[in-house]
């Protein structure tokens, strides 16, 4: 039967995202979650997980969103300190990648004073872009923890687990899973990445991508989806890996 993973991305994003991928791991179908060291959520974050030892959290690797951990990396950020929102290949070209390195160490080094790390991924995706594939090999090279999939590049390593990352925007349904369940079990494990959440001011005013996790949320704690996810899949952490 096929491990599915449902990650909630964002924990730490602030206090609204944190209640909101608690709630949908106390009583929805949420096991695994990746948190981001860098943002103002991530102190709370860190104390609710205290809260939920049975919540497996991985880092959120982030170079595309408010500042670094570490200061003085001119190559990644703007001219107010804070990192270019939108990452791809282009832009890494003009950044230094030993600071894009150091930074993410840094962050994962943060989250392991409050947790053991179950795995790693990324805002935006970025570290599936071809241009960082040095830094990610550096990366996996040091922590040996799982990762998820979906990369740009053929990444020599055993602990790669493909991602579904459809579930998203116009895609949020009640019945997405049922719409899926053909691809879905075409996999020995698999990660679907979510973003459940409430609301508060700060997320309303940093991100558009808001109303729609509630939407999420509302989905992931259904007992409909639970049934049936229960009913047809290994409901599974990066812990089962």
């Amino acid at each position: 039967m096929t491990k599915l993973i449902v990650n909630a991305d964002d924990f730490g994003y602030c206090k609204a995202v944190n209640y909101g991928i608690i709630s949908a791991y106390k009583e929805g179908v949420v096991k695994s979650t990746t948190v981001m060291a860098n943002m103002p959520g991530f102190e709370h974050a860190m104390k609710l997980l205290k809260e939920n030892p049975g919540l497996a959290c991985g880092v959120h690797m982030t170079i595309s969103c408010n500042r670094p951990v570490l200061p003085n990396l001119e190559s990644l950020v703007d001219e107010n300190g804070r990192f270019f929102r939108r990452i791809t290949n282009d832009v890494i070209d003009k950044m230094n990648l030993d600071e894009i390195y150091e930074e993410l160490c840094a962050q994962i080094e943060k989250v392991k004073k409050y947790t053991e790390i179950s795995h790693l991924d990324s805002h935006h995706h970025v570290h599936t872009l071809k241009k960082l594939q040095p830094v990610i090999e550096r990366i996996i090279e040091k922590y040996k923890l799982p990762i998820r999939g979906g990369f740009e590049y053929n990444l020599e390593y055993s602990k790669v687990v493909p991602m579904l990352d459809t579930f998203y925007s116009d895609n949020v349904e009640i019945d997405y899973f049922k719409k899926n369940i053909n691809t879905l079990k075409e996999y020995d494990a698999l990660d679907i990445m979510t973003h459940p959440a409430y609301l508060d001011a700060y997320i309303l005013n940093s991100t558009s991508y808001a109303m729609q996790r509630t939407k999420e949320h509302e989905i992931l704690t259904s007992e409909e989806v639970k049934k049936y996810l229960n009913d047809n899949f290994e409901l599974s952490s990066y812990r089962d890996i």
